[in-house]
Parts: structure tokens; C-alpha cells; sequence
């Protein structure tokens, strides 16, 4: 099949999808503003996202003037594509930047699969709806009213958790699949680490036990907070534990704590002298094979996100036979059933510390969970995934 895949940083959303669907036989083009490169074999058709003045317009609706700007800039790169005699059997895209707006128009006869990820309500910004500002309303439904113009030219829709399904209205819930991207599946054949050297000068050596938090951004939508506080006890309890912490200082779905100041700066201002720093690895952001040799090396990961949209690092974690913890929630739930593949947590921040201190001490446990992790993960494996998608994509192009 003639595949087009849309997303503003290509690869993004399908950095593992597209180089195993090129090696399944598609042709792939994409449109991204990114410079990011991806399969050799896939062509690359990049705008630039244009820089103007806007002045004298409520705040919020700078996002829909760039949303409007990239549907542009995406069709004409479509339309340069069609000129050329060009045209998708399906367009793959993911639609929370606008760029699926005129699709439809450039290829009328293209059945659309987006990738959506959740349909945002008050809970996935951290409040009640009680408590919602009229800006905060305004937000939701804008960014809302992207979802349902997308969808309302979508012919299908996927995300990766039943949870994230479940949110979409029931009007959408008809053309939604749960199909996640799919574990790579050399994740699941490499061993453990007992030791480890990673960046420049940090060594994790054989027998010291390791926690790690992993985030794209280090916020309290992902649990960094609940993290940092519950570390002070954790190392209390016990003396030689390392913590490594990777992520950026930026929000992706959080508040900025509006001080200026980044989430890091702010926790270790709160808890001051409570924090052995010489136990504390920092990095902002790792490559990714980097990332899988932390994932082999770590006794135990802290996942303490709330509800909202899965983050990668989990399955790729439980691939790499990790004992997790994870903060109870209906996603978390799919993936961690608590005290046979992991731990689920609900409490405060100082039993959160007390349970990740037992699960260090049980080394046999942590290494049954990690097996198990493994074994209860198979359905997510990339090719399964994969052979889904496939399905999807042929019976969409059998009715145009």
C-alpha cells in the first residue's frame, strides 16, 4: 500500500511503526515541520512552521491560528504530492496539531486512520470539574473541538489503552481500536544488566540497588513530586539505593509552577537538606538505547502517572523484565496486576517510600515479577501490533 503518514515530528507517534511497515512492503511518505530523520526508505516532505505577530487576540486562540497555519502548510505539501501523480491508499496522522484539517480536500478518496490519544477532560488537567476557570473550560473545549473535526473525517481511530478509548464520547467510540504501537521485539530477548556505566561519568555498579523515574518531562501530571518526596524516606530506609532521574524540565501536560522556576527546582527547594544528592543521577534526556541499558540495569521503576496518555517507557520497562511500581489507575491497571507482574500504589507519599524499599529487599519476588512482566506483555509485541494495524488498513481500503 501507498501510506502517508502525517505528524508534525516525524516520526513521533510512529518511529516504530513506519520502519517495520517500509519493511513490510509499504511505501511511505510523510509530511512533518521536524528535521528528525527516520527509515531511508521513507520520503520526507517538511514544512516550516511560520513565525508572525499576533497581537490584540485572547491568548488561547493563538493555538487555532497555528492550528489553521499548519492544515495549510500540511495540504500543500499534499497537493505537491498529488501533482506528481501521487496519491495515499491510506493517510496515517495524528491530528493534534491541526495538520489533518484539509486533508480531505486534497485526498477526498484516502481513508483516514488517526491516532488521537485522548479526548481531554478536567480529571487529565489535575482538577475537578467544580473548579474549572472559564479559561480552563475554554481550553477543554477547544482543544476538543481539534478531536472532533478530526474525527468527523476520520474513517478510524487508535490508541493504545482501553482507558484512553473510554474517554472518547460515545458519538466517536464506534470508529476507536485499541492497538498500541507495538513492543519492539528485541526488548524482550535481552538480558539483564548487573552493571552499568551510562553518560559521560556515572557508573551503576553490580549490587547497588537502583530506582529509576523516567519522564519526557519531569511534572506532576507524570508523578515527579510523589517521586521526589517519597526518595528523602526511601533513602532512609535504605543507605545504598541510586536513583536515576531522567527527563526534561519543560511541561507537557502540566501547569508550570508559575514562579518561573521548573518542577525540579521546585521540589528540591522543598525538600532541602532531606535529599542525599551524592545518590541521585540526574539526566534531562537520554537516547533511546540508552535508555533500554538503564531499563535492563534498574532493580526497580517508579511509574506514578496519572490516568491520561500511556507513556512508552512503561511496556518498554515491562519488556525488559523491570519490577514496576505504578500508582493505581484504570490505565496503569491494563498492564501491572498488583503483586503478580509488579505493585500498584495508592496512598501517601511515605507508603509509597515504604513499599519501594520492601520490593528492593525482595530481590526473588522482583525477579519473578520481571519474568512474569514479560510473559503478560507477548500481546503487545511488535509484530502482533503491527499484523493488527494491517488488517485495519485493508478493510478501510476495501470501501473506496
Amino acid at each position: 500500500m501507498r501510506l502517508l503518514c502525517v505528524h508534525q515530528n516525524f516520526p513521533g507517534q510512529f518511529r516504530d511503526i513506519a520502519p517495520k511497515l517500509v519493511e513490510r512492503g509499504h511505501q511511505i511518505k510523510a509530511i512533518s515541520s521536524s528535521n528528525r530523520e527516520s527509515h531511508h526508505e521513507i520520503e520526507i516532505l517538511r514544512y516550516t512552521k511560520e513565525k508572525v505577530e499576533r497581537s490584540g487576540i485572547h491568548h488561547l486562540t493563538t493555538e487555532t491560528d497555528d492550528w489553521i497555519r499548519r492544515s495549510e502548510q500540511v495540504a500543500r505539501q499534499a497537493i505537491r504530492l498529488r501533482e506528481r501523480k501521487w496519491s495515499p491508499d491510506i493517510i496515517l496522522a495524528h491530528p493534534g496539531w491541526g495538520e489533518t484539517i484539509l486533508l480531505r480536500d486534497v485526498f477526498p478518496c484516502s481513508p483516514q486512520i488517526l491516532w488521537p490519544e485522548l479526548w481531554l477532560r478536567p480529571e487529565h488537567m489535575g482538577i475537578t470539574t467544580s473548579h474549572l476557570t472559564l479559561e480552563q473550560c475554554h481550553y477543554l473545549r477547544n482543544k476538543n473541538c481539534l478531536l472532533d473535526a478530526a474525527l468527523s473525517e476520520a474513517d478510524a481511530a487508535v490508541v493504545p489503552t482501553i482507558y484512553q478509548a473510554r474517554c472518547f464520547p460515545d458519538r466517536w467510540k464506534q470508529k476507536i481500536e485499541v492497538i498500541h504501537e507495538g513492543v519492539p521485539e528485541k526488548l524482550f530477548e535481552q538480558t539483564r544488566l548487573e552493571g552499568l556505566c551510562i553518560g559521560s561519568s556515572v557508573t551503576l555498579k553490580k549490587d547497588v540497588p537502583v530506582v529509576t523515574f523516567i519522564s519526557r518531562n519531569l511534572e506532576p501530571m507524570r508523578g515527579f513530586p510523589e517521586f521526589v518526596r517519597a526518595l528523602t524516606r526511601l533513602q532512609s530506609l535504605n543507605p545504598t539505593v541510586i536513583a536515576v532521574i531522567v527527563g526534561g524540565d519543560a511541561v507537557s501536560y502540566s501547569d508550570a509552577p508559575g514562579d518561573g522556576k521548573t518542577w525540579k527546582q521546585t521540589l528540591l527547594e522543598e525538600v532541602g537538606e532531606r535529599l542525599d544528592h551524592s545518590r541521585i543521577h540526574w539526566f534531562g534526556h537520554l537516547p533511546h538505547e540508552e535508555l533500554i541499558k538503564l531499563y535492563r540495569r534498574s532493580d526497580l521503576h517508579a511509574y506514578l502517572s496519572a490516568a491520561f496518555v500511556l507513556s512508552w517507557s512503561l511496556t518498554e520497562i515491562l519488556a525488559c523484565g523491570t519490577p514496576v511500581i505504578a500508582k493505581k489507575n484504570p490505565m496503569a491497571e491494563e498492564f501491572i496486576e498488583s503483586g503478580v507482574n509488579g505493585f500498584l500504589y495508592e496512598g501517601s507519599d511515605e507508603e509509597l517510600a515504604n513499599k519501594m524499599a520492601l520490593i528492593l529487599r525482595n530481590k526473588a519476588a522482583s525477579r519473578n515479577w520481571g519474568a512474569m512482566s514479560r510473559t503478560k506483555l507477548s500481546p503487545l509485541r511488535q509484530d502482533y501490533c503491527i499484523t493488527r494495524l494491517e488488517r485495519l488498513m485493508q478493510a478501510l481500503a476495501i470501501r473506496y
